[in-house]
């Protein structure tokens, strides 16, 4: 007799995707077989009784019910409720079958359902936001027995905290599923001078960023005023919302106990983050408070809060004291103010209380199981807590990704030594090994197994921990490009931590690399909600919104970026180049270059920016001015190779060939020797450029499709993309101008693809110039309508 099937069959209006599909990656995530149909409309016959089968087959039936539905009199949904209300006549009394969700205010005695589904109790997850004890309820309808209750209404609301699965650490990857490409700076990509302009902050490695600086006012650009977008009205102030102070550092030893008072405050943070009922804002939003003179009341205005919570740490040999107090913005008053004085050992009894305290003042809701996850004790090892917060502290704040490498491998590794049983600094070891793997500072097999020993002891410590789940998803992320491995780590953690940043921020980009634009847009949002100052989050949704033609929403978004950071020249270079991107303005980009004075200090940044803007415009004489001002720079966005390839592209289509041909002989000898130990697909990218300007053409398309190879757009689309215009440059320069048109067609229409302003200058399709097809899908401004609809 064959299993009884276990899935969960979702029905639902197709305009409730997004909600559904929260939902779907959640029950997935933990290891929970769904069908749901992801079509607009049905494909006959054969699809009708696909449907037909599943729901007489599928273990549970749910319902997703919202004023959409409640809107729609007709739809095929309506035929799935049907049957499945019909198959609950077969039923034994007791048997849960039908679990209704809403996702809205929806009332269910107004509901217009089958009356089946008046007979069991709802579940309501306001957008589609699973939460733990729905994860639970699902998990236990479906282990259970299938035999008939005592009860017409079965239980569901129970809050009893589930146990999140656990990975396996055999399930751990041995051999990547692809080769990852990116460096500390930028990936070798040579897709176009003019694509990687706009784009190099899409193509960083998206480590954690640095605290971002308070915000200044914005320097004034010459955009027009009149295309900017109207500013969005702020959103009303939920009462169970705070905003945690960077706590002040009392102690007498300022400098030596830093790391630790921002420690405290983070895992205050972190330990907050897990209450599903407080509405939390996230560090990098906070920091930029520090040693600030404003008044609470205006820090709770600019970060939409109800609440603020100062506080201090004073550490004194082995004795430790801290200090909070909770102060209701809208009134000044102080809620209540405490002091913890303990044994050092007890630092995370003091989090606890504090994060017990806060929930109580603002009338959160506490569940066992969020109980339990805050009163966790990480280790009981003073120095290995020491030793794992100095090295987090470099994490998070070093500007120069790569800078202290060596250090936080070693802090941590001692901190693992002194507590083998420290958990999560088994898991930030692995994920540190990862990021060097990721920024192909050490691409090697035994750094890939420094990484896989760390994340398998993690995993065999503390498989349930919310940052083990973090360490894990982070680890196949970074270290094996396995976005779907990491996007079900990061859907479990969303359920364990619904109002942590880093779970949608990382969700978001996770779903633009597999292309899932809609979702990533919808993850990315969300991520700005809970942490709107935070640079990496503020740098991704606009260039989403970029890559998706979507030009006014990005103009916004690289205005606040440029607020936190008005003195950065590359920023302001982004913000110029996007009218250019939209309507092919070149005026903003003039303007800005008219008034920039550099320091000495932003000398470097300065040509490299007017390098870029060169390239965009085709501006090729200024680029070889400024080559000959500084031809490397130390800090570069690109390796010596990649820039001397630049240059020769630029003394190619000036007309100098016997330097263009020196210089990409140069580069060549370069990309070669570095591929003898370090295989990337950036590096046979720029190589490939390289053969097509020197005239080797079967070389040219064979580095070039090696590139793809390795990085294609089926594993990650944001640097697939690019490898996949490189390639067809390479046809467009080695003579298959069908290939390269059939390719560039498609690419405007990519999300992260080819824009019609920056392709008309682009060196790639030079030889494609007077071409009445390439004229014809460059001058189409339907080629740069937006990709994906509000």
């Amino acid at each position: 007799m064959a299993e009884p099937s276990k899935a969960v069959f979702l029905s639902y209006a197709r305009e409730d995707s997004p909600a559904v599909q929260r939902i779907v990656d959640a029950l997935r995530a933990f290891g929970i077989e769904v069908w749901f149909d992801q079509a607009d409309l049905g494909g006959g016959d054969a699809w009708d009784q696909k449907i037909r089968t599943q729901i007489r087959d599928c273990a549970l039936f749910m319902p997703v019910i919202s004023a959409t539905t409640q809107a729609r009199g007709e739809g095929y949904f309506r035929r799935e409720w049907r049957l499945g209300s019909e198959r609950t006549h077969d039923i034994a009394s007791g048997l849960p079958f039908v679990v209704p969700v809403v996702i809205d205010d929806t009332r269910e005695a107004d509901a217009l359902v089958p009356e089946e589904f008046m007979r069991v109790q709802w579940s309501r997850l306001p957008g589609g936001a699973p939460t733990p004890v729905f994860i639970g309820q699902v998990q236990r309808m479906l282990e259970a027995p299938r035999r008939a209750g005592s009860g017409s209404r079965p239980a569901v609301t129970t809050p009893t905290a589930p146990t999140v699965p656990a990975v396996s650490a055999a399930t751990v990857p041995m051999t990547p599923t692809a080769k990852p490409a990116g460096t500390s700076k930028l990936p070798w990509v040579i897709a176009a001078l003019a694509v990687i302009a706009v784009g190099y902050f899409a193509l960083r490695p998206t480590t954690h960023s640095p605290d971002a600086p308070a915000p200044t006012p914005a320097r004034e650009t010459a955009a027009d005023k009149t295309a900017k977008p109207a500013k969005i009205e702020a959103a009303p102030v939920d009462a169970k919302s705070i905003a945690v102070l960077p706590f002040e550092n009392m102690s007498e030893e300022k400098d030596a106990n830093a790391f630790f008072a921002d420690g405290v405050h983070e895992d205050l943070l972190t330990n907050l983050s897990l209450i599903r009922d407080l509405h939390v804002v996230s560090r990098t939003s906070v920091m930029q408070y520090r040693n600030t003179t404003k008044s609470i009341r205006q820090i709770a205005q600019e970060l939409g809060v109800a609440y603020i919570l100062e506080g201090s740490v004073r550490r004194a040999g082995n004795k430790v004291r801290v200090t909070g107090q909770l102060i209701k913005a809208a009134t000044d008053e102080h809620v209540w103010a405490e002091a913890y004085d303990r044994d050092l050992t007890d630092v995370f009894g003091i989090q606890a209380e504090l994060s017990k305290a806060i929930a109580h003042a603002l009338a959160a809701a506490l569940s066992p199981a969020e109980k339990q996850l805050i009163e966790r004790r990480p280790t009981d090892n003073p120095t290995a807590y020491d030793d794992f917060l100095k090295a987090h502290q470099m994490t998070s704040s070093s500007v120069t990704e790569g800078t202290y490498d060596a250090q936080i491998v070693a802090l941590l590794t001692e901190a693992v030594r002194l507590d083998p049983n420290f958990a999560q600094a088994w898991g930030e070891l692995a994920r540190h090994h990862a990021i060097i793997v990721l920024n192909e500072v050490d691409t090697s097999p035994e750094r890939r197994a420094k990484a896989r020993a760390a994340i398998e002891t993690a995993l065999r410590l503390a498989p349930d921990a919310p940052e083990v789940i973090e360490y894990y998803g982070d680890y196949l992320y970074y270290a094996f490009r396995d976005y779907a491995g990491a996007a079900a780590q990061y859907q479990r953690l969303a359920v364990l931590r619904p109002n942590d940043a880093v779970v949608f921020g990382s969700l978001g980009l996770i779903h633009r690399r597999q292309g899932r634009m809609k979702d990533a847009w919808t993850e990315c949002h969300r991520a700005l909600e809970l942490d709107p100052h935070n640079l990496r989050y503020l740098r991704a949704t606009q260039q989403l919104a970029q890559a998706l033609n979507r030009y006014d929403e990005a103009a916004m978004l690289q205005e606040k970026v440029v607020a936190v950071e008005p003195d950065n020249i590359f920023e302001a270079y982004q913000q110029a180049t996007i009218p250019f991107l939209a309507h092919g303005s070149t005026r903003e980009l003039d303007a800005l270059f008219a008034r920039l004075k550099p320091t000495p200090e932003q000398q470097g940044d300065y040509v490299n920016a007017r390098k870029l803007r060169a390239g965009l415009v085709g501006d090729w004489a200024d680029y070889i001015a400024q080559d000959k001002i500084m031809r490397h720079q130390k800090e570069s966005l690109f390796p010596p190779a990649t820039e001397d390839l630049f240059a020769a592209l630029a003394f190619f289509l000036n007309g100098d060939k016997e330097t263009a041909r020196r210089r990409a002989q140069e580069s060549a000898d370069a990309c070669v020797a570095e591929l003898k130990t370090n295989q990337s697909a950036g590096i046979w990218s720029t190589l490939g450029a390289a053969y097509t300007i020197l005239g080797r053409t079967d070389e040219a398309r064979s580095a070039s499709r090696k590139a793809m190879e390795f990085v294609p757009e089926s594993v990650d689309v944001v640097l697939g993309t690019q490898f996949s215009a490189n390639y067809a440059g390479a046809l467009a320069w080695t003579g298959d101008k069908d290939g390269a048109l059939a390719e560039l067609a498609r690419l405007l229409h990519t999300p992260f693809g080819l824009n019609i302003y920056s392709a008309r200058n682009d060196p790639l399709w030079y030889p494609l110039h007077g071409d009445p097809r390439f004229e014809a899908l460059v001058h189409d401004e339907k080629n740069n309508a937006p990709l994906l609809e509000p």
